[in-house]
């Protein structure tokens, strides 16, 4: 689980190759881009907080996506997974997001980051 723009947000752990900070990926030459930035939010945090998610792209490149805070890894029964509502998910375009989970009095959005490459190209970025 993670922060991006103040939203609660997680990924299915399958899919991330690894975490680092920003400086790391920078200096592994991983091409990165804000999920901030993907999804249009203005939201400033401190650099000291952001994480990079790492996955593999479909030719094998590592790509990192920036979240501003990395909350938490925790196991999620199947049956806690809800799909978004078929209005929600009609949109045109690809979906990064395609369902949530009730954590507390929260919604936690679940995203694909294979779904992310087709927003937005990965590019690098640098910490604001």
């Amino acid at each position: 689980m993670f922060s991006s723009a103040g939203v609660p947000m997680a990924v299915d752990a399958t899919q991330v190759e690894g975490i680092m900070s920003l400086a790391q990926a920078e200096e592994c030459g991983i091409a990165v881009v804000m999920l901030r930035d993907i999804l249009g939010m203005r939201f400033e945090t401190s650099p000291a907080f952001l994480k990079v998610l790492l996955y593999k792209e479909e030719g094998g490149e590592t790509c990192g996506v920036g979240v501003d805070r990395l909350d938490s890894l925790i196991p999620v029964p199947i049956g806690a997974l809800r799909l978004l509502p078929e209005p929600l998910l009609s949109h045109a375009g690809p979906r990064p997001f395609w369902g949530a989970i009730a954590q507390g009095k929260h919604v936690v959005l679940l995203i694909d980051l294979y779904r992310l490459k087709g927003l937005k190209p990965c590019k690098a970025t640098t910490a604001a």
